[in-house]
């Protein structure tokens, strides 16, 4: 048996080192490939589709007319609402207070319309749902007409407690 001059045993480490490392890449991508698989994906209908796409249009059906003491019950107490330009609103008592003031107390009316085909849901097990899209604002303000405001994005943590669903945290985001 010949035995390599060191020049040749560290060419062959170099090659043994470069044949592992592209084999563990290799069984990297593969691990990675088989967990997108099995990752879940939104719901685009079936019952929890429907169930949450209704709630959506009934909260803001409210929203755009101000009716607050239909928007109320759609929040949980300990709702957290964070928004990319105003912060963290705690509680359901101060979101209510924002809404009040911002949308429904001035010489302006803001209405809110779903993009058409963004509406995503995921099942969070034991806990609910999330909902995700887009929207569009408008505005009117006092002797004007009706103007688009803003297009974002948001996401909605659903809480199902005692067969009742609210939104227990808010994102909005994306303006």
């Amino acid at each position: 048996m010949k035995i390599p001059d060191r020049h040749s045993a560290i060419t062959m480490i170099g090659i043994c080192a470069r044949k592992t490392l592209t084999l563990s890449l290799i069984c990297l991508t593969l691990i990675l490939a088989g967990n997108a698989q099995s990752k879940s994906v939104a719901a685009t209908s079936g019952e929890l589709y429907d169930t949450i796409s209704s709630l959506d249009s009934s909260f803001f059906e409210a929203y755009n007319k101000c009716e607050l003491a239909r928007i109320d019950p759609f929040f949980t107490d300990d709702v957290e609402f964070y928004h990319e330009k105003h912060g963290l609103i705690s509680t359901r008592k101060s979101v209510m207070q924002v809404i009040t003031k911002n949308l429904c107390g001035g010489s302006s009316k803001v209405r809110r319309e779903l993009v058409e085909g963004s509406l995503q849901v995921y099942a969070i097990k034991d806990y609910g749902a999330l909902e995700i899209g887009e929207h569009r604002f408008y505005l009117t303000q006092k002797g004007q007409k009706e103007k688009l405001d803003g297009i974002g994005k948001f996401a909605n943590l659903w809480q199902k407690r005692d067969g009742k669903w609210r939104m227990s945290r808010v994102f909005s985001y994306g303006f």
